[in-house]
């Protein structure tokens, strides 16, 4: 097994999966010569890898995915580790690489939506094979940079005009939710716990009821930029008003309000959910 590498600083494991995701879709722009990559991918024999071996029925009680389909992953994912760990592919290409595989693992996964529990029986999609396809590759003049980071570390480093935020807001933790993709991403060795073969993970103070309050007055006493923008809603650890006090103390402050239906996935997972539709807010502020 091999831990994943970067130029950038990755300070938070839980998400390194999205981490490759900005990485291909906002810090790749240019041109990748990709298609023999891809070919060969679809070309490779699956192997009995970390991913078969600990949540496929032939390796382990667990079936997120098809014996085929978690050999097939596991190939893929060694091919382009190889590639990268011999310097055949830049770090453009390795992203981007990663980026389809991940998109198509998620596409074959034997899950209803996240990767909380899996299902008893292979559904339809869960039976088709992996094939690889080329993510989408917008090819532009702007550079930009992708970072991996505390947030409220981070704010103090960087500066710009328009910052926005779109914090978790609830007490559940995305770790449990996205680990697998993550797990495929960061292709480490580690013993997965309990029937769902779950990573450890560190909780966001954004996820607790008694920190939050503090780390986002923190985060926007520290941002150097002239208008924050923040995506909540109204089932948030923070109230529409705790988030107004707060921002109202560093600059200008409006409010924004749309009404969106209940999320379907809310409705068959054990939340307990009685209302049929939540209030989004897009708290504004600009600093003097």
């Amino acid at each position: 097994m091999f831990k994943t590498e970067s130029k950038k600083v990755i300070a938070n494991d839980i998400e390194f999966y999205s981490y490759i995701l900005n990485q291909n879709y906002i810090g790749n722009h240019e041109k990748l010569s990709y298609q023999q990559y891809i070919d060969e991918l679809n070309d490779t024999q699956g192997v009995e890898g970390f991913i078969y071996k600990n949540y496929c029925i032939g390796g382990n009680d667990r079936q997120y995915f098809s014996d085929e389909n978690g050999k097939r992953i596991d190939a893929v994912r060694q091919k382009i580790e190889d590639w990268k760990t011999k310097k055949e592919i830049n770090e453009n290409l390795y992203y981007f690489l990663l980026a389809s595989l991940l998109e198509k693992a998620d596409a074959v996964a034997n899950t209803a939506s996240v990767y909380g529990a899996f299902l008893k029986h292979l559904k339809k999609s869960a039976q088709k094979s992996l094939d690889i396809k080329p993510a989408l590759l917008e090819v532009n003049d702007n550079e930009h940079e992708v970072f991996n980071e505390d947030a409220n570390k981070l704010i103090k480093q960087i500066e710009g005009d328009i910052l926005y935020l779109d914090p978790p807001y609830n007490a559940r933790e995305y770790g449990a939710n996205y680990y697998l993709l993550n797990t495929i991403a960061l292709y480490d060795d580690f013993v997965p716990r309990g029937k769902t073969g779950l990573r450890e993970y560190s909780r966001s103070l954004y996820c607790k009821k008694r920190e939050v309050g503090k780390v986002f007055n923190d985060l926007i006493r520290d941002a150097k930029f002239k208008y924050i923008f923040l995506s909540y809603n109204n089932e948030g650890l923070m109230t529409k008003e705790e988030v107004q006090t707060i921002m109202k103390k560093y600059g200008r402050y409006d409010l924004l309000t749309t009404e969106y239906q209940r999320f379907k996935a809310d409705k068959t997972e054990n939340r307990n959910h009685t209302a049929i539709g939540t209030t989004e807010y897009l708290h504004i502020l600009e600093k003097p």
